[in-house]
């Protein structure tokens, strides 16, 4: 046994035992996090008031003008993909949620270089209110129809009514090849845009032969952009064991190439097979410590990295990508429906999948964060 494999051992319990528990006790999803509420709401207002000094910034710099002219010349031609975002008025309207989720929507709009999107705000509320009139003078805004199979008393009827409602707008005023829909409950998070558009066109709807790109038959109906947090941890399935597998061999690999760089390249089988152990180890831990949300955040890093799979349970709607071959009938379907408390509109959307024989998907980590106060 070489002084390595004792440092490494000495290490290893240290870490385990003494650097973890400290330093994950303020990380939510870690096996010793520690739940301080009043701590959180602390770190929750500060970043709430970060997040309105950002936007109050980034629409001071705007030409209002130029922003929307902008935006109106993006919806008149055909894009990859339109975001519609479904506005209601707010009960605390101070936050600016909408404006958050609107402005960095923008920042995406104008970022990608690749792909060709469009912004369109549908007021769902039907009537005007302040921050919306504010954002009106920057960005294209629609009022929702007021239809008689709105009921007002019936808020899964609701939710349902501005979706389908919302999405005929777009309909009117956009040829797209997919529709992202939005409600003002989140902020995406930086270059979500580029990955949506990624995503749908190489993973979902397309592929590649002999190096070009062609199109495949995958007829799928939606994309959710946000991963609920039961689906996030590891658990016993295929996906998460062969995650897990992963982990462990990157870990030795990583050791055996730092051992034999630094003791060189003659080093005995049971030295090399110790060094693939410890770093197999120490992976292994540390992923199962911090836990897989964190772990997944390593995804970011390219759009081809994001896993997209098939949620086991109807997730609740907050942020869909849906291409625009499945709208026409999706839309009708829905007409049909009359969703309510025993018949939510998440559950109904579910059912889709089977009534028009199409795939739903979940992307993961997510692509949206909910920011509005419960």
């Amino acid at each position: 046994m070489t002084p390595h494999h004792l440092i490494l051992a000495f290490v290893y319990f240290f870490v385990v035992l003494v650097v973890l528990p400290i330093f994950c006790s303020n990380k939510v999803y870690s096996v010793h996090y520690q739940d301080d509420p009043e701590k959180n709401a602390e770190i929750e207002a500060a970043k709430r008031e970060h997040r309105i000094r950002g936007v109050q910034e980034y629409l001071k710099r705007l030409d209002a003008q130029e922003s929307h002219s902008f935006h109106t010349f993006q919806l008149s031609v055909p894009v990859d993909n339109l975001v519609i975002v479904i506005a209601k008025k707010p009960a605390h309207e101070e936050d600016l949620v909408l404006s958050q989720l609107v402005a960095e929507i923008d920042r995406n709009i104008r970022q990608d270089n690749i792909y060709r999107n469009a912004l369109l705000i549908c007021n769902a509320t039907r009537i005007p209110f302040q921050e919306l009139e504010d954002l009106s003078q920057f960005y294209p805004v629609l009022l929702a129809e007021n239809t008689t199979t709105w009921r007002l008393f019936n808020s899964e009827e609701v939710i349902k009514h501005d979706f389908v409602d919302c999405i005929t707008q777009g309909l009117r005023v956009n040829n797209f090849r997919h529709v992202t829909v939005i409600r003002d409950l989140v902020v995406p998070f930086s270059g979500f845009l580029n990955v949506v558009n990624q995503v749908t066109r190489h993973q979902l709807s397309g592929g590649m032969v002999r190096g070009e790109p062609v199109e495949e038959h995958n007829p799928w109906l939606f994309l959710h952009l946000h991963e609920p947090v039961p689906f996030r941890h590891y658990e016993f399935s295929g996906n998460c064991i062969r995650e897990l597998l992963l982990i462990t061999l990157s870990g030795a690999l990583i050791f055996v190439a730092i051992f034999r760089w630094l003791e060189g390249p003659f080093q005995p089988m049971s030295t090399r097979v110790m060094y693939a152990f410890y770093g197999a180890l120490y992976f292994l831990t540390f992923a199962l410590v911090l836990g897989r949300p964190y772990i997944s955040e390593l995804r970011r890093f390219a759009g081809d990295l994001y896993r997209v799979y098939d949620p086991p349970k109807a997730i609740h709607f907050s942020a869909l990508t849906l291409p625009s071959l499945a709208l026409p009938d999706l839309l009708t379907q829905l007409n049909l429906l009359r969703c309510s408390t025993y018949s939510p509109f998440h559950r109904a959307l579910d059912q889709m999948m089977t009534t028009l024989e199409r795939s739903g998907y979940v992307i993961s980590p997510s692509l949206v964060r909910y920011v509005v106060r419960s």
